[in-house]
């Protein structure tokens, strides 16, 4: 009986152990592990069965319960076989057998509980122990050997496909078959053992709780360590980064292909004392650190030629998942290439700093070169024009006046181009009345129109706002390129300009500018590149128009700058139109009104003096005499008390013996220069606080800063213009010893 209890509560562990196998299954979504917990769940049915032949009472109880249980042996393989063919990856091989496999179950299982009427399965007989318990075993008739070619025919082909996967999978995957494939080979062998024993009670079923034990650890546990381990150890033996491992005592646990490749490392005899942990190690304590990153640099000899490799070098200490400290690591990243590509970029950078510097150098020489003879040439034809009285003296002046600021446009667009270039354009807004705007257009290109027998019409929305917010002087700039543009590509017919507001708001409104012509039009082809710096449109056919090629680029740069935008319509043969739309502020909400050119307005070419200043007493500096006669003649009729030197030293000396008002100096002079001959005049004589006017021909960007940071009270770029001239001197010159002239 003792036997018998001792059998039973085995059974019982058996069960429980199995029930919690299922429960720990619930969390694996994997599809075999449904058919593993189908498995395990005949399996508790086999060993029921199992318990039941135990307990039972007669030959009738003994025959149903061996009928359960060779029966659930049957569904037990069914299952286990399902679950191998998808774990080796023959789901749909398993879906294909599936069902003539269940077929043949079902018929077996039918056999078996019908050997109970026809005894044609197996037969049971009693046996006693040697303290007379009755004990039921069974014996078998040749039809029982067909029932186990059912169980063991798929089993082996189970093994098989497993020792075949085994041989054809990469070897790190091999692990994942030789686990599962001996989970069985050692139940079948548990399994021959026991069946020549000759035991009182199929102790086999045991088996099953610790088969499917040993399952669920290869799949959940086993298998996946062993394959991390060696995913692990490949991934970090293939990368471009270098691992070193170290234990508690320092001692190296591991170091991957590039850590040897690299510094020879050899996990036998490296430890701290090895470069290049030693130098990183060392390096960080001394600067107080425990633990961080250093850069490292190799050097490398090979055929006597020596280079350099970079490395970031990062030490940090190894945890568990607790948190606590189990070693150390070292990650090694090669910066050799970043570290070369950015001494290229620096390179690359002090060339075009050195090649940007150079092209300022030259602007700034270009500039001085070409204005200064252009100050003393628009500066003696502008004394022609007060003074001549000869109608044609007074064409020919004109002409000249015409060709010099034709050739200044060209230069400042040269020079605006470049301040664009370096982001050094400035928005300056004021307050403005567009028809003065317009009326200004008009003016600058009304002759020219003329000229070439070119109607020139500007029309204006009579309920815009009649004061705006923005930087008019470049609006003005932007609508002076567009239509010298318009009338220089225009042979007949002419050019229509028409300003216009969007529906405006309290505070803001787009200020819309559209400007036609009726000229040589632009092909669709080259409207994208009609904005490129230095490009023109059918150069060869329009090489005798003039122009740099810039006005359209700045013009656009111009109006993105303003947050604007400009749109071009165009047709061949049959004219543009440039529309172009820039953001401002409303100032006054008050109607325009409609737009009127002045034609009584007195010609440009009419000097009048804004001021007088007799009792004022000023110094002009320049080497270049005919610039003295430029300046002195541009402001005679105001009656100023000039004085002239024509150098550094002369100016210095005069200084030091007359108080001026107002001191105009060159900037460009044989030593001292106007910067040197300043500071000479701030520091001594009678002038250090003298308001100094530098004259230059350098218009080049940051000047004005430049100029106000050294001390200057203001700047003016040569070719001097009477009227800014003028002004400047008006707000420089003591109010007491200035009389301001009536505009006529």
């Amino acid at each position: 009986m003792l036997t018998k209890t001792i059998y039973i509560l085995v059974d019982c562990i058996a069960i429980i152990n199995i029930l919690f196998l299922l429960k720990a299954m619930k969390n694996n979504s994997e599809y075999f592990a449904k058919w593993l917990s189908y498995a395990l769940k005949t399996a508790i049915v086999a060993i029921l069965a199992n318990i039941f032949v135990a307990c039972s009472f007669n030959k009738i109880s003994a025959g149903i319960s061996y009928s359960l249980y060779f029966s659930s042996i049957d569904w037990i393989i069914y299952c286990l076989t399902a679950f191998c063919l998808v774990y080796t990856n023959h789901r749909r091989f398993s879906k294909r057998l599936a069902m003539p496999t269940m077929i043949i179950m079902v018929i077996d299982s039918v056999s078996i509980f019908l050997n109970l009427l026809f005894d044609h399965v197996f037969y049971i007989f009693e046996t006693k122990d040697a303290s007379g318990v009755t004990f039921y075993r069974t014996g078998f008739r040749p039809l029982y050997y067909f029932h186990l070619a059912v169980d063991y025919i798929p089993l082996a082909f189970v093994l098989f496909l497993f020792i075949y996967r085994m041989f054809k999978s990469y070897s790190m995957y091999r692990i994942k078959y030789i686990g599962i494939l001996s989970v069985l080979i050692f139940v079948i062998v548990l399994n021959i053992i026991y069946m020549t024993a000759g035991l009182l009670l199929d102790a086999s079923v045991i088996f099953y709780s610790v088969a499917g034990t040993l399952v669920y650890f290869c799949i959940s546990t086993f298998v996946p360590r062993s394959l991390m381990s060696v995913s692990v150890g490949s991934a970090t033996d293939n990368m471009n980064e270098g691992l070193i491992l170290f234990d508690l005592n320092n001692n190296c646990i591991y170091a991957n292909t590039f850590s040897k490749e690299r510094f020879d490392v050899d996990e036998k005899t490296y430890n701290f004392k090895s470069e290049p942990i030693a130098t990183v190690v060392n390096t960080l304590r001394s600067k107080g650190h425990e633990y961080g990153t250093h850069h490292y640099i190799h050097t490398v000899s090979s055929n006597g030629v020596i280079t350099e490799e970079h490395y970031n070098i990062r030490y940090s200490e190894l945890t568990d998942k607790k948190g606590r400290t189990i070693g150390s690591y070292f990650l090694i990243e090669d910066t050799t290439e970043d570290v070369r590509y950015l001494r290229e970029i620096q390179e690359a950078k002090n060339i075009a700093d050195a090649a940007n510097s150079a092209k300022s150098t030259f602007l700034a020489n270009m500039s001085h070169e070409i204005r200064t003879p252009l100050n003393s040439i628009l500066g003696l034809n502008e004394m022609i024009l007060r003074t001549a009285e000869d109608p044609q003296i007074m064409e020919y002046s004109e002409s000249i006046r015409s060709s010099g600021n034709a050739l200044l446009g060209i230069i400042n667009d040269i020079l605006d181009f470049s301040k664009i270039e370096a982001n050094k354009m400035d928005i300056r807004p004021t307050d403005y009345n567009p028809h003065d705007l317009l009326r200004e257009c008009y003016n600058y290109f009304h002759q020219m129109a003329e000229g070439k027998d070119l109607y020139y019409k500007i029309t204006c929305d009579e309920n815009m706002p009649s004061v705006l917010n923005g930087d008019n002087n470049l609006i003005r700039q932007i609508m002076s390129n567009l239509i010298s543009n318009a009338i220089k590509y225009t042979k007949t017919g002419g050019v229509s300009v028409n300003v216009s507001c969007s529906k405006s708001n309290e505070k803001n409104t787009d200020l819309l500018i559209n400007i036609s012509d009726t000229g040589i039009g632009i092909d669709s082809k080259d409207i994208d590149t009609l904005f490129d710096s230095f490009m023109r449109v059918d150069e060869k056919e329009n090489y005798t128009i003039q122009g740099t090629g810039l006005g359209l680029s700045i013009t656009k740069d111009l109006i993105k700058l303003m947050n604007g935008n400009i749109i071009v319509e165009s047709s061949p043969g049959v004219g543009s139109t440039f529309r172009v739309s820039i953001p401002q502020k409303v100032k006054d909400k008050t109607p325009l009104g409609k737009f009127r050119i002045h034609d009584d307005k007195k010609p440009e070419h009419v000097y009048r003096e804004s001021f007088h200043a007799p009792t004022a007493h000023i110094l002009i500096v320049d080497d270049i005499k005919v610039n003295l006669t430029v300046i002195k003649a541009l402001l005679k009729k105001t009656e100023l008390k000039i004085d002239t030197a024509s150098g550094g030293d002369e100016a210095i000396e005069l200084c030091k013996k007359y108080r001026y008002d107002v001191i105009l100096l060159d900037h460009r002079m044989p030593a001292p220069d106007g910067i040197e001959t300043f500071v000479s005049i701030s520091s001594e004589g009678l002038n250090t606080l003298t308001p100094v006017v530098m004259l230059t021909a350098n218009a080049l960007i940051g000047m004005d800063v430049e100029y106000a940071e050294l001390g200057f009270s203001a700047y003016l770029t040569k070719p001097i213009q009477s009227a800014e001239l003028e002004k400047t001197l008006i707000d420089l010159l003591p109010a007491e010893k200035v009389e301001l002239t009536e505009p006529e």
